[in-house]
């Protein structure tokens, strides 16, 4: 996996090491990352930047997917079939950062100029993709906001429990220029990504790319087909 961001990439390491530090101790940060711990810290504290070619390797082995799915794995919370709680990665900043330049690795040759994602659960992850991509940040409603006159509105049939679901996105959110991605905490059915295609396409916008951290097995992939010109998914489960 090569790393080339527009980004500074050694700010993007120092930046990976903070985040790190906060969800694993030094010394399994130093087996990650091959430096002791002294050189870790310096980085972390001491606003000491490393070169650009340690900073390109380290940036490779902190947004190693093996790596990162084994954070996932150890903060997901099975709470039935097919149910996943991901309050300890949605709400968890340090793992928001790390996933935000995850979505940056992937996306940013892609121009983006907007993240659109549901409230609520997918708000935090949108935030912080949002910010590392520069780009606005567009937030599907499942109710017409108070004051918001104008909105464009879809619907589609929820599986659990089964229900017919409503959302709205005001029209002064995009324009026809506008290249959004989309992001979703859990992509399941796929159906709740697919009406925010058709509300972004209502407003004339491009929706570029899906990026979801969880998705569970494959059956979305059919419904979304080639509605986007990439999707990224950070791991993968087995769902029905």
């Amino acid at each position: 996996m090569v790393v080339n961001m527009d980004v500074d990439v050694r700010t993007i390491a120092v930046e990976l090491l903070k985040a790190y530090k906060k969800v694993m101790k030094y010394r399994d940060l130093e087996k990650l990352t091959g430096l002791p711990a002294p050189g870790l810290w310096r980085y972390i504290n001491k606003r000491i930047r490393p070169s650009h070619e340690r900073a390109a390797e380290l940036v490779e082995k902190l947004l190693n997917p093996t790596v990162v799915e084994k954070l996932l794995s150890e903060r997901i919370v099975e709470a039935g079939k097919n149910i996943y709680n991901l309050s300890r990665i949605i709400y968890d900043i340090p793992m928001l950062k790390i996933l935000s330049f995850i979505a940056l690795r992937e996306f940013q040759k892609y121009n983006i100029t907007a993240v659109a994602t549901v409230e609520v659960d997918g708000i935090p992850l949108g935030v912080a993709v949002a910010e590392v991509l520069n780009a606005k940040l567009v937030v599907a409603r499942r109710r017409p906001e108070v004051g918001v006159k104008d909105y464009y509105q879809t619907s589609y049939l929820a599986r659990d429990p089964p229900a017919i679901m409503h959302l709205f996105l005001p029209t002064t959110a995009l324009g026809v220029n506008d290249r959004v991605l989309i992001v979703d905490d859990l992509l399941s059915t796929g159906r709740t990504s697919l009406a925010l295609i058709k509300l972004v396409r209502m407003s004339g916008a491009l929706t570029v790319g899906l990026f979801s951290i969880i998705a569970l097995g494959n059956a979305w992939r059919e419904l979304i087909g080639d509605s986007v010109e990439k999707i990224y998914v950070v791991m993968n489960l087995k769902g029905d």
